[in-house]
């Protein structure tokens, strides 16, 4: 399992794309079917995700979660972080306050090294505040 971020600090700067205010940041790349859905977790909701025979990507874009996995790590991901989950690999998703997650599943599907998390990279990095009109 790897853990992404795509917030806008944690950017990797070797590997970014960047024209004027605008960058772009590959988190996977894949081949064959794909799926891309959405799960809404409520506040104090739960879901399995099993095992499956393909690698499954999951993208918080909004609130938080926790993942426990079989071997007993918990892990609590926010909005702007992701979990790369290899074929086989499942966890309980659970959150206290709610989540939106964006799920992807592909025959072939792998991290982009961009996106991978280092912490030299991640620390502290939160979303930017944009004003609303």
């Amino acid at each position: 399992m790897d853990i992404l971020h795509f917030t806008p600090g944690s950017l990797d700067p070797d590997n970014v794309r960047r024209h004027g205010t605008v960058a772009h940041m590959p988190l996977a790349s894949g081949q064959g079917e794909l799926e891309l859905s959405c799960l809404h977790l409520s506040p104090g909701g739960h879901i399995a995700v099993p095992p499956v025979q393909h690698a499954q990507l999951l993208l918080i874009v909004n609130g938080r979660a926790e993942a426990t996995f079989p071997n007993g790590m918990r892990l609590n991901p926010s909005a702007g972080m992701g979990l790369f989950m290899q074929a086989g690999e499942g966890c309980q998703l659970a959150s206290a306050t709610g989540a939106v997650i964006l799920t992807i599943e592909a025959d072939q599907l792998g991290p982009d090294p961009c996106g991978i998390s280092h912490p030299e990279r991640v620390m502290g990095q939160r979303w930017p505040s944009f004003e609303s009109k």
